[in-house]
C-alpha cells in the first residue's frame, strides 16, 4: 500500500465525521479535494457534485438526511470504500492498467452466487435458471480479488437470493474494503441480519416493491409487502442505509405515476431508488407485462422529476437514463454480470454467453472478442433515450448473439430472439417515436450528445488525452 493511499484510508473516519455533520460546502470541499487524486473521467463527475453541492442542489439534501441515519461504522465504510476507493484509489488504477492492458476496465462488477429463492415471482428474470445453481465461496473470492487487483471495489449481488447464499457474510467480512449493493426480496433480513449488516458497515440493500400492498402481493406473494415492513424497520434501528428497487411493468404503471407511492418511500427511510422496466426473458416470458411506449414515455417523464426533485439520495430509471451514461452500462463498458452457473454475461437480462469464469480469469472474459465488441459498439444509437440493445435495439443484440455463436445460458433464453422478436421489433418502433421527438424537439440531443465509441479503448484514450492536455493548457493561461 502506498504512503498515499494509507493516509486516505487513515483519514476515511474524520472525513465520514465531517459528512455527517457537515454543510453543503463542506461536502463540497470534500469531493474538490478527491478532485486532485483522480483522473477523468472520474475528475468530470466529481467536479459536478462539487458543483451540486456549492449550489444547494436538492439531492445533495437528500444526502445529508441517508448520512445522519447511518451507524458510524456503515458511513465510514460508504465513504472510505465507495467514494476514496472507487474515486481517489480505484479510477487511477483503472486508468493505469486500461493502458497496460489496452482495454476499457467496468467500474464494478454484478455477481449471482446463487438463483436459490424462497419467492417465486412473477415474471422473474432469473426464474428459469433453476434453484439448485450456485457458486462456491472461493469462486466468488477469485472474482472478488481479480476485481480489485484491476481497481474496482464495488459489488453488485443479486440471484436468486442473496441471504438464501450461505457464505455472504464471510464475503462481505472478507472483502471489507469493498463496497457491496445487495439487491434482495428483504424476507430474509431479519434483526440478526441486519444487525450483522450493521457491524460490517460495507453493504447496502436494495430490497425490491412494486407498489403498495396490493402490487407487491400479486408479483411476490402474499404477506411480502408486510415482510418488507419488517425488513426496513430492522434495517433502521441499525443505522443500515437501504433502497428500493421497482420493477416497471405494464400492471404498477398507475401506482409509480402517483407521487403518494415515492412519499410512501421517503417516509418509510427508503434512500435511493433503482427503476427496471420489466424485460420478457426468464420466468413465463410474456409482452403482456412489457410497458407500453406511452407508459414508458410518462414514466421517463415522472423518473426525471424524481431524479431532480431531491426526494431520494440517487434515482435512476436504467432504460429512460440512458443519456446520463452515454447509452448502456453493460458488455462490460461499465459492468458485467458473473451468473451462478460462471457465465459471464453482458448484463443480467441477456442470458447468453460465450465464456465462463470457471474457464477463464476476469480480465481474460472483459479483453474477449464477445466483450470488447459490445465495449465497441455503445452506444448502439445515436439516440441514447434509446440506450437497450434488448429492446430498443434489438436487431443489435440478435446480431451479436449469432456473430459470436453466444450460447444460452438456461433452457427458454432463446424466446427473446425468436418467437418474440416480431413483438419486440414492433414495441422498439413505436418507443422509438416518442424517444425521438424527446430527442430533438427538447433539446436532448443538444444537452447529451452521443459520442461514438466512449468505452472503446484507442477511442477513449485518445478523446480523454485530448481533454487533459486542454484543461492543462487552460491552466497555465
Amino acid at each position: 500500500m502506498g504512503i498515499k493511499t494509507f493516509a486516505m484510508r487513515q483519514a476515511a473516519k474524520f472525513v465520514a465525521n465531517v459528512v455527517k455533520n457537515s454543510s453543503e460546502e463542506n461536502i463540497a470541499n470534500l469531493f474538490a479535494v478527491l478532485q486532485t487524486f483522480t483522473k477523468e473521467p472520474a475528475k468530470s463527475g466529481l467536479r459536478k457534485i462539487e458543483k451540486m453541492a456549492r449550489e444547494k442542489h436538492p439531492m445533495i439534501s437528500a444526502w445529508k438526511r441517508t448520512f445522519q441515519r447511518m451507524n458510524p461504522k456503515a458511513l465510514e465504510k460508504l465513504v472510505n470504500n465507495l467514494i476514496i476507493n472507487e474515486f481517489a484509489i480505484g479510477e487511477p488504477k483503472r486508468q493505469q492498467l486500461a493502458d497496460e492492458y489496452e482495454t476499457v476496465l467496468p467500474k464494478l462488477v454484478v455477481i449471482s452466487p446463487t438463483y436459490a429463492c424462497n419467492l417465486r415471482c412473477v415474471g422473474c428474470y432469473a426464474g428459469l435458471y433453476g434453484n439448485k445453481y450456485h457458486l462456491t465461496k472461493d469462486e466468488v473470492a477469485k472474482i472478488i480479488r481479480e476485481a480489485n487487483e484491476l481497481g474496482i471495489y464495488f459489488f453488485i449481488i443479486t440471484g436468486g437470493e442473496p441471504f438464501f447464499w450461505p457464505h455472504l457474510f464471510d464475503i462481505l467480512e472478507e472483502f471489507n474494503d469493498s463496497y457491496f449493493l445487495i439487491y434482495t426480496n428483504g424476507t430474509l433480513i431479519d434483526e440478526k441480519a441486519a444487525k450483522k449488516l450493521g457491524e460490517l458497515g460495507n453493504a447496502t440493500t436494495a430490497i425490491s416493491i412494486e407498489g403498495f400492498e396490493e402490487d407487491t402481493d400479486w408479483r411476490r406473494g402474499k404477506g411480502i409487502f408486510k415482510k418488507i415492513h419488517q425488513a426496513w424497520e430492522n434495517l433502521r434501528r441499525e443505522g443500515v442505509v437501504f433502497g428500493a428497487s421497482v420493477t416497471a411493468t405494464r400492471a404498477n404503471h398507475d401506482t409509480m405515476m402517483n407521487d403518494k407511492f415515492w412519499d410512501y418511500l421517503v417516509d418509510h427511510g427508503v434512500s435511493y431508488v433503482w427503476i427496471f422496466q420489466y424485460m420478457p426473458v426468464g420466468l413465463n416470458p410474456t409482452m403482456d407485462l412489457v410497458p407500453t411506449p406511452e407508459q414508458r414515455y410518462e414514466r421517463f417523464r415522472k423518473a426525471e422529476e424524481l431524479r431532480l426533485g431531491g426526494k431520494f439520495a440517487l434515482f435512476a430509471d436504467f432504460w429512460n437514463h440512458g443519456p446520463l451514461v452515454h447509452g448502456c452500462l453493460a458488455g462490460g463498458a461499465k459492468y458485467l454480470h458473473i451468473n451462478a452457473k460462471g457465465y459471464a454475461e453482458p448484463c443480467v437480462f441477456q442470458h447468453f454467453a460465450t465464456d465462463s469464469i470457471r474457464e477463464k480469469s476476469l480480465l481474460e472474459i472483459l479483453k474477449s472478442p464477445y466483450f470488447e465488441a459490445w465495449k465497441r459498439m455503445v452506444p448502439y444509437n445515436n439516440n441514447l433515450l434509446r440506450p437497450c440493445p434488448i429492446i430498443d435495439n434489438p436487431k443489435v443484440f440478435r446480431s451479436m448473439v449469432k456473430a459470436f455463436n453466444a450460447k444460452p445460458t438456461h433452457d427458454g433464453a432463446e424466446k427473446i430472439i425468436t418467437e418474440l422478436a416480431p413483438a419486440i421489433d414492433k414495441m422498439a418502433e413505436e418507443w422509438a417515436k416518442y424517444a425521438d421527438k424527446i430527442w430533438i424537439e427538447e433539446g436532448y440531443a443538444e444537452k447529451y450528445p452521443s459520442k461514438r465509441g466512449v468505452y472503446n479503448y484507442e477511442t477513449r484514450k485518445r478523446r480523454y488525452s485530448n481533454n487533459e492536455e486542454k484543461l492543462a493548457l487552460d491552466k497555465k493561461a
